[in-house]
């Protein structure tokens, strides 16, 4: 029996987040793919974190980041999505509130905003 060798996806954000994922989940692999949903199952899950897993992981990888991928927001003081970093950053200036607009300038020198959005640039 031969040792599978790393695969190149398992040096990603997304893969670190989903072995994190399962090592704190009470079920394991199974309870991270019930949560998962459609096409996440626990045999996919199983190869994919071995590294057998024959094909590249799109569909996983990005389900793992919609459920699991989350940072510790330094204006609200708890763990957000990376979903909701990804609006606030990009979304439509909130003139209209002012926390929201606080929140949003304290998400623009975050250092966990998206890569789509440039550094610095403040509304």
């Amino acid at each position: 029996m031969s040792v599978p060798t790393p695969r190149e996806y398992m040096v990603e954000r997304w893969f670190s987040v989903l072995v994190a994922a399962v090592a704190a989940d009470p079920r394991g692999i199974q309870g991270v793919a019930d949560r998962l949903g459609r096409g996440c199952g626990r045999t996919a899950l199983s190869l994919i974190l071995s590294g057998a897993y024959p094909a590249w992981p799109g569909k996983a990888s990005r389900r793992v980041l919609e459920v699991y991928d989350a940072y510790r927001c330094p204006y609200l003081g708890r763990d957000v999505q990376a979903s909701f970093c990804a609006e606030t950053n990009s979304g439509p200036v909130p003139t209209w509130d002012p926390a929201a607009l606080d929140l949003r300038r304290c998400c623009q020198k975050c250092p966990h905003q998206p890569p789509s959005s440039p550094s610095g640039e403040t509304p």
